[in-house]
């Protein structure tokens, strides 16, 4: 009887061992994990799409774009230094767009000490000719508003 409930147990704690026990994206993208945010940026979901391609043309770095299922105004810009890499490794830009077809962008990255590659991704929305992070982007009032 010990012997068929030590192998029942064994068998529960291997199924759960073999089970990936990783990050969500829910879980990433959360205020604890958020590294900065960009308001109002003068870009649209086509134009990062071509941005993001024209900066892998150049540079080399590809960056993934990608629309939330079943959601028409919200995506995100993926970086992962792997291709099977989890979310607890990726750095994600969660973009917003908003009515004036601009976006916001808010930065999450499980590990601390992002910002550069944040800096970079941003750089590659908005100046894909760029191949190391720029800020001459930023803080540009758009006259037209």
């Amino acid at each position: 009887m010990k012997a068929i409930y030590l192998l029942a147990t064994l068998a529960v704690l291997s199924g759960c061992a073999s089970q990936p026990q990783g990050l969500s994206i829910n879980e990433l993208e959360t205020p604890r994990n958020q590294v900065t945010e960009r308001r109002r940026l003068p870009i649209d979901f086509p134009g990062v799409q071509q941005n993001l391609f024209r900066h892998a043309a150049v540079c080399g770095q590809t960056y993934t774009f990608e629309m939330v299922p079943g959601q028409t105004s919200f995506g995100r810009v993926v970086y992962r230094p792997t291709p099977d890499a989890g979310w607890d490794r990726s750095v994600v830009l969660s973009l917003t767009l908003l009515h004036n077809r601009t976006i916001n962008v808010t930065a999450y990255s499980y590990h601390a000490g992002q910002m550069e590659r944040v800096h970079e991704m941003l750089t590659a929305m908005m100046k894909p000719e760029l191949c190391q992070a720029d800020s001459s982007w930023e803080n540009k009032m758009n006259l037209g508003e």
